[in-house]
């Protein structure tokens, strides 16, 4: 299955809507999403994974990733599917993830 990705530029910040599976395949094309939004000056994101069916290290390496370029100068709030939520709570990344029931819960917390 392949990945889907729809940016949506807020007026103070950017969602990444993302949907299918992040896996050795896909993560890629996730990461680079993801540093295009970041090259390009955005350093607010709420990332939008409800609708990813799966995840695996490859993907939890790219949300490492984004976490550590946004964590000294930035926001990234994640939404994340029941699936995804278990596997990071099984991780521990939870603890220094913001996670948000819904993007409206997150869109909020952007201010």
């Amino acid at each position: 299955m392949d990945i889907t990705i729809a940016i949506q530029k807020k007026e103070s910040f950017t969602i990444a809507h993302v949907a299918g599976r992040i896996d050795t395949n896909t993560s890629d094309e996730l990461e680079d999403a993801l540093m295009d939004i970041l090259n390009g000056g955005e350093h607010r994101i709420i990332l939008d994974l409800e609708k990813i069916d799966y995840i695996s290290s490859a993907g939890i390496r790219v949300l490492l990733v984004i976490t550590k370029q946004l964590y000294a100068s930035g926001e990234l709030f994640c939404v994340l599917s029941d699936n995804v939520l278990e596997i990071i709570e099984m991780a521990g990344l939870n603890t220094f993830m913001n996670i948000c029931d819904t993007v409206s819960d997150a869109e909020a917390a952007m201010g």
